[in-house]
């Protein structure tokens, strides 16, 4: 998903993976896992912008206090031309 409002872009990419074959008499876990990448983009004038698009991830085969990764951050940057482009 994926919307443009003005100078922001924002989103979220999302997804979640499961076993669909039995894994009872073989070596490969089953697997149910989730991974969740919201994005958000503020563009300013002459090329500066804020960014932020963390990858969130919950593995559902997991105990409770186990299951998720949740990263905090960001960054900020400015596009700039190199040569003729």
């Amino acid at each position: 998903m994926l919307n443009i409002k003005g100078p922001m872009v924002f989103g979220v990419l999302a997804n979640n993976v499961w076993s669909f074959a039995s894994a009872d008499n073989t070596d490969k876990p089953w697997v149910n896992q989730m991974l969740l990448q919201p994005f958000f983009n503020y563009n300013f004038p002459k090329g500066w912008y804020l960014t932020s698009s963390p990858i969130i991830a919950a593995n559902w085969k997991e105990d409770h206090n186990e299951r998720w990764v949740v990263p905090v951050g960001g960054g900020g940057g400015k596009i700039f031309k190199i040569g003729r482009q």
